[in-house]
């Protein structure tokens, strides 16, 4: 049976405690000439040497694609938005009003729910129905005719569900008003050393980051942090 998640193992052989944080490849907009794409962390935790203590890191991601989007409150920098969906009541956020929906990115054959239309006052993403001219392997959102400024702010794009579970805004942008905004989610995620709290927004960088590619087919990959500051990363069923 094929597991309904991913899993990433990560194992730290330095000789020190080390924070780890999990991000997804940057997704592609083709629908949108040259946009500002953010990226948030997906999940963040420290753990020590494997060797003295055999602790591990084990990030969970629902294999499902999400669309989702967050109206805040107020106008936000990038550097402010905590791009969490759904937390833990303790847990403080800057966002308004949320949705997300499960969704299907166009295939060569078939009709996939593959779009959804976003509304506003209320803010909602109707359930997903197959539209075409959407690109293979991608979704669409329908945005509405809105405002961008002044507040409130409007982010869309793909979203990830963690293990805990969060719904986390995992690649996104601001969306032109009154467009079909097509995006490309890719399931390949990065493990990179560094504090970086789940939903906070960071810079993309896949340098010095482990690769876990589960577009090849693999159901979790273990990755290890080596003494000397490099990432081996082994894929597996």
């Amino acid at each position: 049976m094929t597991s309904s998640s991913y899993q990433i193992i990560v194992r730290n052989l330095s000789q020190t405690t080390q924070y780890f944080y999990l991000f997804q490849k940057q997704a592609a907009f083709p629908s949108l000439v040259s946009p500002s794409v953010r990226n948030s962390s997906l999940g963040c935790q420290s753990v020590g040497n494997y060797g003295n203590s055999g602790a591990q890191i084990n990030f969970g991601l629902d294999r499902q694609i999400y669309a989702g989007v967050i109206c805040t409150m107020e106008a936000v920098s990038p550097s402010q938005l905590i791009a969490l969906i759904s937390l833990d009541a303790t847990q403080s956020i800057i966002a308004g009003t949320t949705a997300k929906r499960a969704i299907t990115p166009t295939t060569t054959t078939g009709e996939p729910d593959n779009s959804t239309s976003l509304t506003l006052n209320p803010l909602g993403l109707s359930a997903p129905a197959y539209q075409s001219g959407v690109p293979v392997g991608a979704f669409a959102i329908n945005v509405a005719s809105y405002t961008p400024s002044p507040a409130p702010e409007l982010y869309c794009g793909v979203a990830a569900v963690n293990k805990d579970p969060a719904i986390i805004l995992s690649s996104f942008i601001v969306p032109p008003p009154n467009t079909v905004m097509s995006c490309i989610p890719q399931q390949i995620f990065f493990v990179k050393t560094g504090y970086q709290p789940a939903g906070t927004v960071v810079p993309y960088d896949e340098s010095n980051a482990a690769r876990c590619d589960f577009t090849t087919g693999y159901g979790t990959y273990t990755v290890t942090y080596n003494a000397n500051g490099t990432f081996s990363a082994t894929g597996g069923p």
